[in-house]
């Protein structure tokens, strides 16, 4: 699952953006508690499950706005089903950035087909994400791209 990307440290902040809140959340959650990690989530439209609170919740009001979250604080921010819905999805992934701390991942999942494999890969890569890597079969029905926020390379300063 989701969680074998993850490389969780005492107090790990992750965030969860999302169209669709869903078991996934309670997963994160199981897995950071022995670390006291916290998870804050942005919900895009869409439907969310009533699941635990968590640490913050951003409620995002359309597919133009960004994300929540403030600059050089998480250290991996998992986007599910919102890329390929957003009006400028560049814009947004320029935001997801500085919400990274250096050294990061943005982790995309999407259901097979939703945007293109090359196309998410190449605006990872002009936002200046490295190490972009592609999974099809971590989770069923799903492609999982994975970049990584590195320290002094393009804007990871």
């Amino acid at each position: 699952m989701i969680t074998s990307l993850l490389h969780p440290t005492p107090h790990t902040k992750i965030m969860v953006v999302t169209t669709h809140l869903d078991s996934m959340a309670e997963e994160l959650s199981r897995f950071l508690a022995p670390y006291e990690g916290l998870i804050d989530v942005s919900l895009f439209p869409g439907d969310h499950q009533s699941l635990e609170p968590f640490h913050k919740t951003f409620i995002i009001k359309d597919f133009k706005s960004p994300a929540g979250g403030v600059p050089r604080d998480y250290a991996s921010v998992i986007v599910q089903d919102v890329l390929h819905l957003h009006e400028s999805p560049r814009k947004f992934l320029e935001l997801i950035y500085r919400t990274l701390l250096n050294a990061s991942e943005i982790i995309i999942v999407q259901k097979n087909g939703s945007m293109s494999i090359v196309e998410v890969e190449s605006l990872l890569d002009e936002v200046e994400f490295r190490a972009i890597n592609t999974m099809s079969d971590l989770i069923d029905r799903h492609e999982v791209i994975v970049g990584k926020k590195m320290h002094m390379w393009g804007r990871g300063l």
